[in-house]
């Protein structure tokens, strides 16, 4: 028999929130998908017409070091372009974090709660991982994290607005957090939902402006862009990090069309205002019925809202009631949250039809 190693043998893949190409059993009176935190608005138009335009330099293979895009993406951000690392998705450069910056017996330190995916990169890479609980409001409880720094502490990982809860670090609180933390610690923040939240709270922080060494900041073009079939993110951080980073990650991550759609995408202000607009427009009108049908969630600052119901038998009936209807949402047990039901924002006619359906439930 072929021997498989133990933490791969053992190891819960992650689950997407879309179960394949048959999403619903059969054709519903509309489909209207909120599991993923995609933009259902799609992608930019400049970005589709700029790869429509260059179809011919599929052929060829892509830029390695992603040099329009970083050049592009520094004038943006201020950062300078050897602060940046650009890959194959954030996952991808997540899960090249796990394998670049650990040595045996170095551990991860998060929530619980946290981000699924970085769970599973740090257990195919035979990272040990500590979580502390949430305080309540499904927020990271700062202090815990502190307090369980030891010796072998390698990496704090915090999501900022969290994925699946929305819930949202301020500024004072995490630059206060991140001076306390021990240099020689790294600090990886994924801002996977930047634009959004930026929008939502006058004190949500830009992690990549405070120039600490020890502090990684992941970015995707998969939410608020409309790329996410593309893959396409970065990393922005001290040049040494970013610099481990460059080592190690392959050589033509990501791929040409990825990187022409993310430069058209980044001049495409009108898109991405409109999209920000939409989802912050759609958050209040969605609180605001949640409120009206007596249905506790949790505010967020992201583009999706998780819902509390009474238990995961309930997160079923409500999930599986959705679904027959067209309606397709993300239940959180393999999050740690099999109360919870998290739901995208969608257009305004998605979302209207989806809140009729869910009423019909109630």
């Amino acid at each position: 028999m072929i021997h498989i190693p133990p933490h791969i043998a053992s190891l819960q893949p992650y689950k997407p929130g879309k179960p394949g190409a048959n999403l619903f059993d059969e054709p519903p009176e509309r489909e209207v998908v909120l599991s993923s935190n995609e933009n259902n608005r799609g992608p930019s138009p400049l970005a589709m017409a700029a790869v429509s335009a260059h179809l011919e330099k599929f052929s060829l293979y892509p830029d390695p070091v992603s040099g329009a895009l970083r050049s592009a993406l520094s004038k943006r951000l201020g950062v300078a372009e050897t602060q940046l690392c650009v890959g194959n998705g954030s996952d991808s450069i997540l899960y090249n974090i796990m394998n670049s910056f650990f040595s045996p017996g170095q551990t991860l330190l998060t929530s619980e709660g946290a981000f699924a995916s970085a769970k599973v990169y740090a257990r195919l890479n035979q990272v040990p991982m500590i979580e502390t609980p949430m305080l309540p409001g499904y927020r990271f409880d700062l202090e815990a994290i502190l307090d369980a720094i030891d010796e072998r502490t390698q990496m704090i990982y915090l999501v900022n607005p969290n994925n699946p809860t929305g819930t949202m670090i301020p500024e004072a609180e995490l630059k206060q957090f991140i001076e306390r933390v021990p240099e020689h610690i790294i600090v990886l923040v994924d801002e996977a939902y930047f634009e959004f939240a930026g929008a939502l709270a006058s004190d949500y922080p830009d992690s990549s402006r405070y120039g600490y060494k020890n502090v990684l900041v992941l970015r995707t073009f998969s939410k608020a862009y409309g790329l996410a079939g593309l893959r396409l993110g970065f990393a922005i951080g001290d040049e040494f990090l970013i610099n481990v980073l460059s080592k190690t990650k392959l050589p033509f991550d990501p791929n040409i069309a990825a990187q022409i759609a993310g430069l058209a995408a980044l001049e495409d202000e009108a898109f991405l205002q409109a999209t920000i607009d939409n989802n912050s427009a759609q958050m209040q009108l969605l609180a605001e019925e949640y409120r009206r049908l007596s249905i506790p969630f949790i505010t967020s600052y992201a583009n999706f809202i998780t819902l509390e119901l009474e238990n995961e038998v309930r997160v079923e009936t409500v999930f599986e009631g959705l679904r027959r209807r067209g309606v397709l949402t993300r239940r959180l047990a393999s999050f740690g949250l099999p109360h919870c039901l998290r739901v995208s924002i969608g257009l305004p006619e998605e979302n209207e039809y989806y809140l009729r359906q869910l009423e019909a439930l109630s």
